[in-house]
């Protein structure tokens, strides 16, 4: 590698930049020149403002994130899906409820980060099926937080499709950018700061409103399917054509795909998501490589091993609510 002699910055250029408030990079030195960033020789992404890429400059990131509104389904009672027993998980003889309380705990510490840097309104609906009065004021006493606005709603209709259709109906009264979550994900503390700031990013580079999924499947490897690589934050973000039915869209792909997502709830599918795969072929979804969020099913829920630390960091945080007198892990 030869030596090249690197050119200092101007400071009657940074001057000038600043009094235009003109966004560039030096083309020698490849810092950048920013009155509001620091020269850090790195991308960066200023929220709702502009992104800096170095193998693409600025992008201004035209769609704004005003309000996320979560919709959290969760079974306390009932056994997971096509097993025989409610103790049948990757976690050995866990219950139901302490699961639901440890994947809520994890979400609500992303949330909390993620108002470390971003100011959006956040409002997690909880939707209850086959619960009781005591478990539900338990997992309130776990989100409550003074920027969480908290709503609580009951399925009409019982089981896991009636629940999801709850999502979806409650779903119609967004503002903005919606989050279904099912009530066996487990969060990483950045998994909600890297979603909104990705979905922002993108969209604003492919022009059009995306979905994500906050898992990296096991499964994504086994598929022939085309994609391509994103940037977001700091993950690396691609195509896929599949998901479970933890996904985050905007209001606007909903409300144009509302048949589809409906028909996840209001058919048997097989798989059980199918509906949602068709809307994939003609709206980009995008998976991390590396997953945000683990799904804590029958099956290793990742392709790395470090799932299982954040689990046992999150069940002693857990265990340090003093809310486990009844149900705690075997």
């Amino acid at each position: 590698m030869f030596k090249r002699k690197l050119l200092k910055q101007s400071k009657i250029k940074r001057i000038l930049l600043k009094l235009l408030n003109v966004y560039a990079y030096d083309k020698e030195t490849l810092n950048n020149i920013n009155p509001e960033d620091e020269n850090n020789h790195k991308n960066f992404i200023k929220f709702n403002d502009k992104s800096f890429i170095f193998s693409r400059g600025y992008l201004d990131l035209k769609r704004k994130i005003k309000k996320l509104d979560i919709f959290y389904r969760y079974s306390p009672n009932s056994k997971l899906w096509n097993a025989s027993k409610n103790t049948e998980r990757i976690i050995q003889n866990i219950d139901k409820r302490t699961l639901i309380s440890v994947s809520l705990l994890s979400l609500k510490k992303s949330i909390e980060n993620m108002f470390l840097n971003l100011n959006i309104d956040v409002c997690i609906h909880l939707i209850a099926d086959n619960s009781d009065n005591i478990f539900d004021d338990q997992i309130s006493k776990i989100l409550t937080h003074d920027k969480i606005v908290i709503k609580k709603y009951i399925s009409k209709i019982k089981g896991n499709r009636g629940s999801y259709l709850e999502c979806c109906d409650q779903a119609q009264n967004s503002e903005d950018i919606i989050f279904f979550i099912e009530d066996d994900y487990l969060f990483e503390k950045h998994s909600i700061e890297e979603m909104l700031i990705t979905y922002s990013r993108i969209s604003s580079l492919l022009e059009k409103d995306i979905l994500i999924c906050p898992s990296d499947y096991p499964f994504y490897y086994d598929a022939l399917y085309s994609t391509s690589l994103f940037i977001g934050k700091n993950y690396k973000w691609r195509y896929v054509g599949e998901t479970l039915l933890t996904i985050m869209f905007s209001k606007d792909i909903f409300d144009k795909n509302k048949k589809n997502i409906r028909l996840v709830g209001e058919k048997i599918n097989d798989p059980f998501e199918k509906p949602l795969h068709e809307i994939y072929k003609k709206n980009c979804c995008i998976a991390p490589v590396g997953s945000l969020a683990y799904h804590i099913s029958r099956h290793v829920p990742d392709v790395e091993d470090n799932w299982k630390d954040l689990w046992d960091k999150m069940y002693q945080k857990y265990l340090n609510l003093n809310l486990t007198s009844n149900h705690s892990q075997k």
